[in-house]
């Protein structure tokens, strides 16, 4: 997720952008033993409305919503819950727990920031408020309630709280707030079934960092060795197989996205053997929907085509994460919405609709964010979001925006706040068609 770069001028200087000639639109866009239970900071009631046709679930029903999103009868229509178990500065710059950390270092990701601090503890003291805080039972009624039913949750290797492939001993994972599990928990366990809602696993921070972007929090900023070391992907095998694991019976969970934007040095062999081997180990387990994603510069319908088909393979998803920020600062108002929109997102996505025995097209983030467009234009920014929802609901697997909230969204309007986009009335209506229409 290089969304946040947006918001972060000296590192959009160093962005590399890599649009692929298939594709025109910019990809770039992310203690087993302690079963805690946390207990909800409110508890919210709310009336669930069906405000998407067989898209939402109601909490009267008595089959979770996430059954009919695995077994393809329902799409996701959903929000990402970003920089809650993964730290993401331009998100949370306000935060305690970026304190006395320079921007430069709270820019790389969790990992530089709690290693360079003068008080590591107090990070981590900080960051485990923070989790406790930032999403509660609250949102997830929220979210319920405005007609989503689908979560996903970018997670880090430490979650887990051990490390069984680590010869060297460096035990990088230690150098993490511990105890982060039991907000999962919580959430899978408790939050999330209660308020119907499914939840996707996203795997954004692999050990090695598959990207060396800071929502990967890799130790090495700027560098990716995740698929150099076969102890990294060994650990993400693991990491994936202990998530299956312990939330297989679990009604709310859906499925686990097995690598976020894996990109720059990221050795493509090495990553889809590595898809390979999480999906059979998966698979001795739970059904669950499991994501694939190529190199993000090379996301395009003419990748992963004849990847883990059915039907020797199930309930495998492609997914994608197009922004129609970087790459598009000097194209016209009208050009981001009529070409790199209605037509260039719009072949591609039917491109890969149109062939035969494919997986579900998963799109697990894209933002109303653009780069500083439309101005006072308030028309026809409405007419680029309208576009961009129209291709957005014919991905099979559906959806999840980036993000729900970040914070001082309290008020006000910011395009990558979907809590903040639905107070706007006319944007609500675009965002959910089919109860507009109804």
């Amino acid at each position: 997720m290089l969304r946040r770069l947006a918001c972060l001028t000296a590192a959009l200087a160093a962005l590399t952008v890599n649009p692929t000639a298939a594709t025109d639109f910019n990809t770039l866009g992310s203690d087993y033993n302690a079963v805690a239970q946390v207990q909800a900071t409110d508890d919210v009631s709310h009336d669930t409305t069906q405000q998407q046709q067989s898209t939402t679930g109601s909490a009267t029903q008595t089959t979770h919503i996430q059954y009919s999103i695995r077994n393809g009868d329902v799409s996701s229509i959903g929000v990402n819950l970003g920089s809650w178990l993964v730290a993401e500065h331009w998100m949370t710059s306000a935060a305690d727990f970026w304190q006395g950390v320079s921007d430069e270092d709270a820019g790389k990701g969790e990992y530089t920031a709690i290693t360079k601090a003068s008080d590591p503890d107090t990070i981590r003291s900080n960051l485990d408020y923070h989790h406790s805080t930032f999403i509660t039972e609250k949102d997830i009624a929220e979210i319920a309630a405005a007609g989503l039913n689908t979560v996903r949750v970018p997670v880090g290797y430490w979650i887990v709280g051990f490390d069984n492939d680590d010869p060297s001993g460096q035990a990088a994972w230690a150098q993490y707030s511990n105890g982060t599990l039991k907000y999962l928990d919580a959430l899978v366990t408790n939050w999330a079934n209660k308020h119907n809602i499914a939840v996707l696993f996203s795997l954004h921070a692999a050990k090695g960092s598959q990207n060396g972007a800071d929502h990967s929090s890799p130790c090495d900023p700027g560098n990716s060795h995740w698929s150099a070391y076969d102890e990294n992907v060994a650990n993400t095998v693991s990491l994936a197989t202990f998530l299956a694991d312990r939330y297989k019976d679990e009604d709310a969970f859906l499925g686990i996205g097995l690598l976020n934007e894996p990109n720059a040095s990221t050795d493509e062999d090495k990553l889809y053997a590595y898809y390979e081997k999480a999906y059979a180990a998966i698979r001795t387990l739970s059904d669950c929907v499991l994501s694939v994603a190529p190199l993000l510069y090379k996301q395009s319908p003419d990748v992963m085509t004849d990847f883990m088909q059915a039907p020797a393979y199930t309930n495998v998803w492609v997914e994608w994460h197009p922004y129609f920020v970087w790459g598009y600062e000097s194209t016209s108002e009208y050009d981001l919405t009529n070409t790199a929109v209605k037509t260039n997102f719009q072949n591609s996505v039917s491109q890969w609709n149109a062939r035969e025995n494919h997986n579900r097209l998963f799109i697990g983030e894209w933002s109303f964010a653009t780069a500083g467009k439309f101005g006072d234009d308030q028309e026809g920014y409405y007419e680029f979001c309208k576009a961009m929802v129209d291709v957005m609901y014919q991905a099979g697997g559906g959806f999840t925006f980036w993000s729900w909230r970040l914070y001082g969204d309290e008020s006000g309007f910011n395009a990558w706040s979907l809590r903040s986009v639905l107070r706007d009335t006319r944007l609500k209506s675009i965002f959910f068609p089919n109860a507009a229409q109804s």
